[in-house]
């Protein structure tokens, strides 16, 4: 005797991937970075990065190892100014505010700036 039983399936067709963007025109962007070159001693890490973080968003950089995700995420609260030799050119702006201007109190940023890494 054979017995029927339901075949538990998924629904492919509400698991198709559909192209997204983000508008940010109507967004607040948070981070603003405008053009960044980041380097260790003469070795350039970053090459004229420019980009948008809006706020409350969840944002994810995804590539593969060593092109300089972690180094982009550490600019973002300055930890790079502990590493010797790492200078930055250009800007990252925190809600207008450009965070590598002399004189900033860069505790304070961290404290507004955390940072998780997996």
């Amino acid at each position: 005797m054979q017995h029927e039983s339901p075949t538990h399936g998924m629904n492919m067709s509400a698991l198709r991937r559909h192209k997204q963007r983000l508008d940010l025109a109507d967004e607040t962007v948070a981070i603003e970075v405008p053009g960044l070159n980041l380097f260790y001693g003469d070795k350039q890490a970053l090459f004229d990065i420019a980009l948008n973080i809006p706020k409350q968003k969840v944002t994810s950089f995804i590539g593969p190892s060593g092109c300089g995700k972690s180094t982009l995420l550490r600019s973002f609260n300055r930890m790079n100014d502990l590493v010797d030799g790492c200078r930055v050119e250009g800007a990252i702006n925190l809600y207008g505010h450009n965070i590598y201007t002399k004189g900033e109190e860069v505790a304070e940023l961290r404290r507004r700036v955390g940072m998780v890494f997996q």
